[in-house]
Order: C-alpha cells, then structure tokens, then sequence
C-alpha cells in the first residue's frame, strides 16, 4: 500500500472474507484425500486471536491523546500555510502532538485551543489535524495557541517568495535530463522548491526538488522523466520554507510556510 494510512481513511476490521471454488464431486474426494479436517474450536480459537491481534495494532496506531491528560510542556507544535496561486486559497493546518514531530498526535481539550488570524480552526478527527480555509494569500498570517494551563504562544507564517513556472514552457522531453528556470528569487536558506508533474505518470505523479541555496533553475533527472508516459500532464511548482517557532513550550515546535504557483499543461515528448 503506497502511502495508504488507515487511521485517515477510516478503515474499519470486519469479519473475516470467505471464498467459495465449485469443484466437480470427483475432484472433491481427491482432495479431501490429502486435507486433514480442522477441529471448528480451533479454527474459531485462531480466528479470534488474529482479530484480536489486528484490533491492538489498529487501535494502537490510530490512538490519540487528549491534551488536559499531558504535561502541556511534552506537546509539540507543527504549522503549516500553504497558498495556492491556482485557486488563490490559502490552507492552514496545526498538529499537536506528543514530544516530537513523530509523536502521537493530540487532540486540544478545554481550554485548549488554536486559532489562525483569530479564527478557529475545525479539528479534523481522522486525520488529526487542526484546519482552516481562507481567500487569499495569508501566508504572512498568524496562529495563537492557548494550553490548558493558560499559556498563549504567537506564531507568525513565515515570508516566503513567490514562485512561478515559466511562460511559454510547453513541451518536456525525456530524453535526457531538463532544466527548468523558475520565475522568482533564487533559492534562499531552508527553502525547498519542488516540481511536481502528474496525469501523465505509471505511478500517478513525479516530485522532483531543488535545495542548494542560490539555485535558479530545478533539474528533473531523466530516469524519473522516463517514468512519465508520453502526453499531456499537468504540472506545478511550489516553494516553502521551515524554521523552528517564535514562541514555544520546552518540546517546541516548527512552522512551514508555502507558495504554489500556477498549474500547467504540458505535454510530455519522447
């Protein structure tokens, strides 16, 4: 499973599946020949264990915590906003979650609470994530986080350049490695570009990325080129960039903030 998680698409255990195969009555009594019957106990006996054992590590890596029963200082902060140039949103998301940014997530209880530029944010149960929607670019825009013993910590988006494709960009071979300029400043430190080009892959999509600070252009090796499939493809490039929080408890936190240019057709070329 490519990137599948079961906890955010809601996956639930059921019974376990039972095929049936029509067999002819001689092919039947050949085969019951060499099949020892199985006691029905221990067959049920097996069947709950299995089901027990993929319930704890279903529910285990599903779990999440209620902030009032941690100590405020052991909750991490993780931020993100991202602006998208295509619908000219802006998507903001929090995630709380124990000790580290690979901790168990943590969901806000009274009278906890995150907002972005005074806004509240819904709470996402499946994914675990704090979320909002906004129009316009507000990037620059700030969240406010309230632990439950009352303490407020402020933490602005970070200013990051606009990016955009090239005009005039219609056609990417695969025939060997192409550099693609971007239009806008050029890579700055703890920035990421990234290009991503989709509908036109095996795979569903190609991510390639640039992080050598000074860059202007992006290569797109050919060994990913050549995964593509030769048509049409949408295509997008982003920037953004991560720094650790202004203000923060002892676990800390980071923040992310991202600009999406423009989506593009363009077709893929031997």
């Amino acid at each position: 499973m490519n990137g599948f998680d079961l906890c955010s698409e809601g996956v639930k255990l059921s019974h376990p599946t039972v095929f049936s195969v029509d067999l002819s009555k001689k092919t039947a009594r050949s085969l019951n020949r060499y099949i020892k019957p199985i006691n029905p106990s221990v067959m049920k006996r097996r069947n709950t264990i299995a089901i027990g054992l993929l319930s704890v590590l279903f529910f285990t890596a599903c779990k999440k915590e209620a902030s009032i029963n941690i100590d405020q200082n052991r909750i991490y902060s993780d931020y993100e906003v991202t602006y998208d140039q295509e619908s000219n949103r802006t998507e903001v998301q929090a995630t709380f979650r124990v000790d580290h940014n690979s901790g168990t997530k943590v969901e806000l209880t009274y009278p906890s609470r995150v907002g972005f530029n005074e806004e509240s944010m819904a709470w996402r149960k499946l994914a675990g994530i704090y979320e909002a929607h906004f129009s316009g670019n507000l990037t620059h825009g700030a969240f406010t986080y309230f632990d439950a013993d009352g303490n407020r910590f402020d933490n602005a988006g970070l200013a990051v350049n606009p990016i955009d494709l090239p005009y005039g960009m219609n056609n990417i071979s695969k025939n060997g490695n192409f550099f693609l300029p971007w239009t806008g400043a050029a890579l700055q430190q703890d920035e990421t570009v990234e290009v991503v080009i989709s509908g036109g892959s095996q795979s569903g999509k190609e991510t390639f990325q640039a992080t050598v600070v000074g860059s202007s252009y992006i290569s797109l090796p050919q060994y990913k080129l050549d995964r593509l499939e030769v048509g049409t493809a949408r295509i997008q490039i982003s920037r953004q960039k991560t720094s650790t929080l202004q203000q923060s408890n002892l676990a800390g936190g980071r923040i992310t903030s991202k600009y999406k240019s423009r989506e593009i057709m363009v077709n893929i070329t031997e």
